[in-house]
């Protein structure tokens, strides 16, 4: 680890030199370690090979704008604070530079002892870099993606009504954990919070675990059974994979949504459900809906307020604050675990398609497994190396975005069965879903889950 002392590296960007060495000038003056960088383009790989506490940046260059340099500074998973120093400002650029986590923005011509006040209220903002990047909080989830602000933002606000809530977003990337921070800052808080996975209950099963049974309503109901619905009371019942669920109960759902009303499976006592409703999908339902598999009424009663997690390859500037996270989690007391850059450089060029999930799975591992206190990038998983992998592969320009996820999937559901010779639960585990799940995934894309497959060549 370098030692900083008392001297903070900070990094100048402009491609007018002269400008560089007059806020050179100023910041070493105050004993700060100042260099320059003419060249934006080089600004990632100059972040490689040097911590900085600062990047100082201004919004107009010839070679690269300075929303590009962040954009590219963030995309290459580094945190460090930026400030952005212009002399064309609005109020558009102020709002985009905020929206990008700039930590202060300034307006040429650039006084002096006003920048030094600048500088000095960033770094004393920042503290330690772990400290800092921590500073998004919501429950159990910590971010410091401006994107994951504006989510824990609306879940603050949303969570005092009685609205429901659809969330969107891939496997892995923190649904559950929104829907738990909806309830636990809701005034149903001291209510019950029921968690029904869909793709996890086979179909024929799903409308008494909805609604519960009466005794003798089918083969092996030998008791009256409450379900989940009437379990929740006034709290909240989170859905999750919400799109799995067959076309013959989503009716029976949609009664519930409009109505409130329902009954046991072979009863005929109205109940009424006065739980709040948040449902949580990997599918796009719109699309879904639009192709008669999920019913669009159903779509609508659900998406009254919706909210899309980023996957965690958009998002590669908390690499650094979950990997820690996780490890004060899993290190037992007393040990200590840290990534080489080797190891950090890898983890950001691979696609995590599990993303947070499986970034957690990941470093709880290593804290239980590895036998040193240092991770070498050879010691990560061989996959995350492999040249040609999933996670190297950038989607076709041809295709919508929609179309390239569809693509994606094929192929990761594909390369796991290949891998596993075709073995449906081992591959599941490999992608860590649930084997109904897995299964519902390769048939809606066409693979064969009867027949065994042979290895990849």
């Amino acid at each position: 680890m370098t030692d900083f002392s008392d001297k903070k590296n900070i990094l100048i960007v402009d491609d007018i030199p002269a400008f560089c060495r007059q806020l050179r000038q100023m910041l070493n003056r105050e004993t700060h370690a100042a260099r320059v960088c003419t060249d934006p383009a080089k600004v990632p790989a100059m972040l490689e090979k040097r911590p900085y506490h600062l990047v100082i940046t201004t919004l107009v260059m010839k070679k690269m704008a300075g929303f590009d340099l962040i954009r590219k500074i963030r995309g290459s998973g580094h945190s460090v604070p930026i400030m952005l120093i212009t002399g064309h400002g609005s109020r558009e650029s102020a709002i985009e530079a905020q929206r990008l986590g700039v930590s202060d923005y300034l307006y040429k011509p650039v006084a002096p002892r006003e920048l030094i006040a600048r500088v000095e209220k960033v770094l004393g903002q920042n503290g330690s870099e772990v400290e800092r990047m921590a500073s998004f909080k919501l429950d159990k989830l910590v971010s410091n993606d401006p994107a994951m602000k504006s989510i824990f933002d609306m879940v603050e606000a949303i969570a005092i009504s009685n609205s429901r809530v659809l969330i969107l977003g891939e496997t892995g990337t923190g649904k559950q954990l929104i829907a738990q921070a909806i309830h636990s800052l809701s005034p149903r808080k001291n209510e019950p919070f029921i968690e029904i996975n869909c793709a996890a209950i086979p179909g024929n099963l799903l409308e008494s675990e909805f609604f519960g049974h009466e005794r003798g309503s089918f083969t092996g109901a030998v008791d009256q059974r409450i379900g989940r619905f009437e379990e929740a009371g006034g709290g909240t019942i989170f859905l999750d994979e919400i799109g799995e669920i067959d076309y013959a109960l989503q009716a029976k759902l949609l009664r519930v949504l409009e109505d409130g009303v329902f009954s046991r499976v072979g009863g005929s006592r109205m109940l009424r459900s006065r739980a709040r409703v948040i449902a949580a999908t990997n599918r796009d339902l719109r699309v879904a809906s639009q192709k008669g598999d999920f019913r669009a009424d159903l779509f609508y009663r659900l998406h009254v307020i919706s909210l899309r997690l980023p996957p965690l390859r958009d998002r590669l500037a908390d690499l650094p604050l979950l990997t820690r996270y996780f490890q004060d989690k899993y290190l037992p007391p007393g040990h200590h675990l840290e990534f080489s850059q080797g190891a950090f450089k890898v983890m950001r060029d691979y696609g995590w398609p599990g993303n947070v999930r499986e970034l957690e799975h990941l470093v709880e591992r290593l804290c239980v497994m590895h036998p040193g206190k240092l991770v070498r990038e050879e010691e990560l998983p061989d996959y995350f190396r492999q040249p040609g992998s999933l996670s190297g592969q950038s989607a076709p320009e041809h295709l919508s975005f929609r179309e390239a996820v569809n693509d994606f999937e094929k192929r990761y559901l594909e390369k796991a069965l290949d891998l596993h010779h075709g073995n449906m639960a081992a591959a599941a585990r490999h992608a860590r879903m649930d084997r109904a799940q897995f299964f519902r995934l390769a048939r809606r894309h066409g693979l064969d889950t009867k027949r065994p497959r042979r290895a990849a060549g």
